[in-house]
């Protein structure tokens, strides 16, 4: 997928395989981040609903900007999938529907599911739906917690992941793949895109934010992963699914007036489910 980058001085961008290789100053920088204690980890992971529901209580809608871009980028990931015919889509983690809702604008044949941790997500996301006359299946659900039953009545054909992974504990990252297998139909396929390792807001974290390796807290309590392109295709093909396609995307975002480059690297990946 290519991903619009909404800068006032502009921006390029590419994919490879390989994520980017940090300077001296960044090596300076991750030396200089220190792990926080115990308690505060458990205590993380203990509040982490009531995080993100404050977080969706304090921003509403208004935080995060409609994806614009995911219909063109859908089919080039998925040229297989016929989006003249009904697809049962799914926006997992899905806030306030941000992707969703673009994406039903531009293919009218997707049927909506959608579940998100936060209840208030969902709440938002549900007022909106009805607001443009949408019909939604919606659900409030943890990946982090082991399932063998979907909320709905329907395995979706299409799934997307869009920066859900990586609020998860990573020692949960394995649950919530297999909680995905179960929602998706044999032969249907998720998208994965999420943070990459190296990414520059993983090297601005500052004193204690660390949770572990690669896993950190900002400062309104909500965490963020960031992932390694092999382990995020190793943890769904051990669950029944085949990877299809997989790359690092690199977005330079540049402002030329503060002579500044800002490196941001994304993982995405397809996965579809085989077992």
């Amino acid at each position: 997928m290519k991903e619009v980058e909404e800068t006032e001085e502009g921006f390029y961008s590419f994919s490879s395989q390989d994520s980017r290789e940090l300077s001296e100053d960044d090596l300076q920088k991750l030396a200089k981040q220190t792990i926080v204690t115990d308690f505060k980890r458990n205590k993380l992971e203990i509040e982490a609903r009531k995080n993100w529901d404050k977080f969706y209580h304090r921003n509403r809608e208004n935080f995060f900007k409609d994806r614009h871009w995911s219909a063109e980028d859908l089919k080039i990931i998925c040229p297989d999938i016929d989006f003249e015919q009904e697809i049962k889509y799914l926006e997992a983690g899905c806030g306030v529907g941000n992707m969703m809702f673009p994406l039903v604008a531009e293919l009218p044949n997707l049927k909506l599911f959608a579940f998100d941790f936060s209840e208030n997500a969902v709440k938002l996301l549900a007022e909106r739906a009805s607001e443009l006359g949408l019909k939604v299946a919606t659900s409030v659900v943890d990946l982090s917690i082991p399932s063998i039953s979907s909320p709905f009545e329907e395995k979706v054909d299409l799934a997307t992941l869009i920066f859900v992974l990586s609020a998860i504990h990573p020692d949960k990252h394995k649950v919530a793949a297999e909680n995905m297998r179960n929602l998706v139909k044999i032969g249907g396929t998720i998208v994965v895109r999420d943070y990459g390792v190296n990414d520059h807001a993983m090297i601005r974290f500052g004193r204690d934010a660390r949770l572990g390796d690669r896993f950190y807290v900002r400062q309104d309590g909500t965490r963020a992963f960031y992932f390694e392109l092999e382990e995020l295709s190793e943890m769904f093909e051990a669950v029944g699914f085949k990877c299809v396609s997989k790359e690092y995307l690199h977005r330079i975002t540049i402002n030329h007036k503060k002579n500044l480059k800002v490196p941001r690297i994304f993982v995405q990946a397809r996965f579809v489910r085989e077992s």
